[in-house]
């Protein structure tokens, strides 16, 4: 049986998340999702995407629509979860690719790890790392869990780079390689 992977491409809806340089988050997350979800089924994985289009499945208030998300990974029976954000900061040169996990020194961990490492060298973006936050969708998911933060919209360079469609491809190929060497073992 096929490993189970549930992409949840961040906001949407009546939340567009961050904006700025030109960049509305739903919009990056959703397209970097669906490729994202293309590759790993050409790799022989089960996925399933929580929106394919920009007001899909997004109920409110957001705490809702969050709790929603992870449920529908938890009742799917997934074996992974990815979370697809973009970053945003009050500060225009912070800049950099990270991940987020709900508990260190855990499987979530290692997968993010993974992800990082792929990502990182494929873009050749600044790591910022592995981090620890208490995200809803981190929280209330029964599976090894990942939140992406693929780099910040804030940053005028990272900016232009989030509005490419070939660079979305890009990363998303890099996530997705760093998703099929955790799980064959090979990070």
């Amino acid at each position: 049986m096929a490993v189970k992977i549930f992409i949840d491409a961040g906001h949407g809806g009546p939340n567009p998340g961050a904006v700025g340089n030109g960049v509305i988050e739903q919009y990056v997350n959703l397209a970097v999702a669906s490729y994202l979800a293309e590759d790993l089924r050409a790799m022989g994985y089960d996925v399933r995407e929580y929106r394919t289009a920009p007001d899909e499945n997004v109920i409110s208030p957001v705490a809702a629509d969050l709790r929603k998300r992870a449920a529908e990974a938890n009742d799917w029976g997934a074996d992974y979860f990815i979370s697809i954000h973009t970053n945003s900061s009050t500060n225009p040169a912070a800049n950099g690719f990270e991940t987020y996990v709900y508990g260190l020194n855990s499987t979530s961990e290692r997968l993010a790890r993974s992800i990082q490492k792929a990502a990182t060298a494929e873009l050749g973006m600044k790591d910022n790392g592995v981090r620890q936050a208490n995200f809803s969708v981190l929280r209330n998911t029964n599976m090894p869990a990942v939140l992406v933060e693929l780099g910040y919209l804030s940053n005028p360079t990272e900016a232009l780079n989030l509005n490419s469609s070939a660079w979305r491809a890009k990363v998303a190929a890099a996530i997705a390689e760093g998703i099929n060497n955790f799980a064959e073992g090979s990070d």
